[in-house]
């Protein structure tokens, strides 16, 4: 017991303002990583299968691959947050996203694009759990707030990317952008190591199993996540060939593009202060009705540049307060099976995000870019809306560890 109580944790460290910002910056930052690298990989898809020379179908395929990367280890990232040492498992994710994502810059084909990244989905399937987790068990009463702060470093790799790699990639070259995404990578696993502690906290063994966690506030926030999860990859697969296929240049998608990082950024931390203080069901359905009324607006009309900007800000923005399904998925559960709570979350997202690209692609071919819009976003959009609606009350669970 006296161990324990002398030992360094995590949960110790946060317990003072420097010590909270000393291990949740370089945490929050392993989502920079993610957002970074996948609006490079979405904004500059149609550039990379126009330089390797292989069909544009091939972007959903890689972007259904990186799903699937994402869905296989998201459970595998939350158990990883409750039973094993959680810094370790943040380090060997952002490894992984680290090499493969410089990898990306190198494909030669379709065949290495599909398994470069399907590879990074693996490394973003574990971290972003183990991320969100390690955030939200930090302090209780402000779990959003403090969860945010992955949502502002995600909304900012996002923003960026575009810029970076339109600055960075030549009509012959993409190489230098992704580069930067290892190089970034390889930093921020050096601050880690420096500056967040090797234990997370004392471990308190649950009182129920794995299984009983699936609660019916679980489940049907999962399934509204998962509806949401269609809409956002079909609009991250194919947002930059839409807009493109409709006269907008590359300068001007990028603008448009990056206008969703920078909404989500913005909306990110306001949304979890008031998820934090009302009831955060009712903040959750009023995002999806800003996403639904964004995804309508995009597809409603042919791509007016200062249109396609205000319809993506308002999704951008819409995901942000989004972000409190995260803690509450982790209300639903017992303290020490809050991790497998969030990768259940992703796991069940990224089967949808796995549906949202493949089927968006299929869609564009047979009916054209407006009506596979209106079809694959603004569809699921709806559902994700009805089941957030009828989720049921979370039954107000005691930490039992602190």
């Amino acid at each position: 017991m006296n161990d324990n109580n002398n030992q360094v944790t995590v949960a110790k460290e946060a317990q003072t303002i420097g010590g909270a910002l000393k291990v949740i910056i370089p945490v929050a930052l392993g989502m920079f990583l993610v957002g970074f690298d996948a609006d490079l990989y979405f904004f500059g898809g149609a550039f990379i299968t126009k330089i390797i020379k292989v069909s544009p179908f091939y972007i959903g395929v890689a972007s259904s691959g990186f799903a699937a990367g994402i869905a296989i280890f998201s459970i595998i990232g939350g158990y990883i947050f409750d039973k094993i040492t959680t810094r370790n498992g943040i380090i060997i994710s952002l490894a992984i996203i680290s090499i493969f994502s410089t990898l990306t810059g190198f494909v030669t084909n379709q065949y290495e694009l599909v398994i470069y990244r399907f590879l990074v989905g693996f490394g973003t399937g574990m971290i972003q759990p183990e991320i969100v987790a390690f955030l939200g068990d930090i302090r209780p009463k402000m779990r959003q707030t403090i969860i945010a702060s992955e949502g502002i470093a995600f909304g900012l790799g996002l923003f960026v990317a575009p810029f970076i790699f339109a600055a960075y990639s030549t009509l012959a070259t993409f190489d230098i952008p992704f580069i930067i995404a290892g190089i970034a990578g390889a930093l921020l696993i050096i601050v880690v190591v420096v500056l967040v502690p090797s234990k997370y906290k004392p471990y308190i063994k649950p009182e129920k199993n794995m299984l009983e966690i699936l609660n019916l506030p679980l489940i049907f926030i999962s399934f509204s996540f998962l509806f949401f999860g269609i809409s956002f990859f079909a609009f991250e697969s194919y947002a930059t060939p839409y807009m493109e296929a409709y006269g907008l240049n590359s300068g001007e998608a990028a603008v448009a593009f990056s206008s969703f990082g920078l909404a989500l950024l913005l909306a990110t931390l306001p949304g979890a202060i008031i998820g934090d203080k009302f009831k955060r069901k009712y903040v959750i359905i009023a995002s999806t009705i800003i996403m639904l009324i964004a995804n309508i607006l995009m597809f409603i009309h042919t791509p007016v540049f200062l249109l396609m900007v205000v319809s993506i800000i308002l999704f951008g923005a819409g995901y942000g307060i989004y972000g409190n399904v995260y803690a509450f998925s982790q209300e639903t559960v017992e303290d020490q099976w809050r991790g497998s709570a969030v990768g259940f979350m992703f796991l069940i997202f990224n089967i949808g995000a796995l549906i949202g690209g493949t089927l968006m692609g299929g869609a564009i071919a047979l009916v054209g870019y407006r009506l596979a819009g209106l079809y694959v976003m603004v569809i699921p959009m709806i559902l994700s809306f009805i089941l957030i609606t009828l989720t049921p009350k979370i039954k107000i669970l005691k930490n039992v560890a602190t």
